[in-house]
């Protein structure tokens, strides 16, 4: 007699597969959240930042603590998520990726503190270290991308968003480099704009014009028809980058003018390209992190005109910033994290549980109207802050801070309470026992 099958070993519920998802981008998330308090107060106690030259050493380092303090590390997190469920495959390596939040966690607060004094010597080791753990993050992507075999569109814009990224911490390195040594001669506001666009550009629409089409068809159920808008759109703009970021070095107004006008209709093509896919959606009620997403998109679209402006009439290239980073990055990246953040938190709390226990539906974790008017305040604070920026009005700049303060409030409480089902989840609702039937 043949002897029968060892039965397969028992996997711990701590161990299986839904219960190790989530881990890292989670860390990511919450690291993102702790930056968007921290970005939102250093707004609302310096309301007047806004009115001064954007390459003083305040300004610049609030505006890293809103990029590279909350929306890069946002992105990182995703893209953690993102690559092995896109490319049906594993993160090559999660211990890099941990050794990465572990540098970014150090560097940024660092580089924020210091640039705020504007103590380069000091700041140093802490951009070193920042700049390592996003080498890290471009070398964690790029070769679970080369493991993989899925090729289209949205690996690609991965891939060049990646690059993009380290291009910008690459150039920021230069650039505190320069400003002790004085290696090159251009001038550094020049500089400073390209490094700008590097990341914004670069990287964030590099990547949205990707991510937005493995997104939104997953969270509104609907298809992608056709690609062609999408590649169409994601080529004119890295045309437009190739073109817009030597142009602001060299300070060539007509070729930057063309760069900028390439990457405002590769946005237009990848959004109309969008909208296709919207329509075949099932879910015909649109949630309000999609919704938000759009409107980032529209105000994508506002920011760039606003761009191109500037380089014709010579307007104040703070509301230029104002607007690409409130209006129109803040509602994409946090519209996105109201889908993707219950999503990451169900997998960790409840996916071990499906079949053995209780586990809510994923959407039961959110607050829809929290949602929606935390996301509505933020992008209604834009209005004020522009117009004080404009107008260079300290009261509608101190109204639009608090409206905009009040929107990340109600969106940090609305996170916070999706969040807290790691530690406390729900359990079964109890069942009241029927009255017995009188005869």
């Amino acid at each position: 007699m043949s002897r029968p099958p060892a039965a397969a070993p028992r996997t711990s519920v701590n161990k299986s597969w839904l219960a190790a998802q989530g881990r890292l981008p989670l860390a990511f998330m919450g690291l993102a959240l702790l930056w968007l308090t921290a970005a939102t107060g250093l707004l609302v106690a310096r309301p007047d930042l806004p009115l001064l030259p954007h390459a003083g050493p305040p300004v610049i380092a609030l505006a890293h603590a809103w990029m590279l303090g909350f929306f890069v590390t946002v992105a990182c997190g995703a893209v953690y998520q993102l690559v092995p469920v896109a490319l049906s495959t594993t993160l090559w390596s999660e211990r890099l990726g941990w050794i990465h939040f572990a540098l970014h966690a150090l560097g940024v607060p660092g580089m924020v503190y210091f640039f705020w004094s504007y103590r380069l010597v000091a700041l140093s080791p802490f951009a070193s270290a920042a700049a390592l753990g996003v080498l890290f993050f471009a070398v964690n992507t790029l070769v679970t991308v080369v493991q993989s075999s899925r090729r289209d569109l949205v690996t690609v814009s991965i891939v060049l968003a990646t690059v993009w990224l380290t291009c910008t911490v690459l150039a920021g390195l230069f650039l505190a480099a320069n400003r002790l040594w004085a290696l090159v001669s251009f001038d550094p506001i020049a500089l400073l704009r390209a490094h700008a666009h590097l990341g914004l550009a670069g990287f964030f629409i590099t990547l949205l014009q990707g991510v937005g089409f493995q997104l939104v068809p997953m969270f509104t159920m609907g298809e992608v028809k056709s690609w062609r808008l999408a590649k169409i759109g994601l080529w004119l703009s890295q045309i437009g980058l190739l073109a817009l970021i030597p142009a602001l070095v060299l300070q060539n107004r007509t070729t930057a003018l063309l760069g900028a006008v390439l990457i405002g209709c590769g946005w237009i093509f990848s959004g109309v390209g969008l909208l296709r896919a919207l329509s075949t959606r099932k879910k015909r009620r649109l949630d309000p992190g999609v919704a938000a997403f759009l409107c980032g998109w529209a105000g994508m679209c506002v920011a760039m005109l606003t761009g191109v402006a500037v380089i014709l009439f010579d307007i104040n290239p703070v509301v230029y910033a104002l607007l690409g980073i409130v209006g129109g990055l803040l509602p994409c990246v946090a519209g996105m994290m109201c889908k993707v953040v219950p999503f990451l938190t169900w997998m960790r709390a409840y996916g071990p549980k499906v079949g053995r226990g209780y586990a809510p539906p994923a959407h039961s974790l959110t607050q829809p109207r929290l949602e929606r008017w935390g996301l509505a305040l933020q992008q209604g604070a834009v209005l004020f802050l522009a117009a004080g920026i404009l107008r260079t009005n300290d009261f509608l700049i101190q109204v639009g801070t608090w409206i905009l303060a009040l929107g990340v409030a109600l969106f940090l409480y609305d996170m916070l309470c999706v969040l807290k089902h790691l530690w406390i989840p729900d359990t079964a609702p109890a069942v009241r026992p029927s009255p017995p039937s009188t005869p």
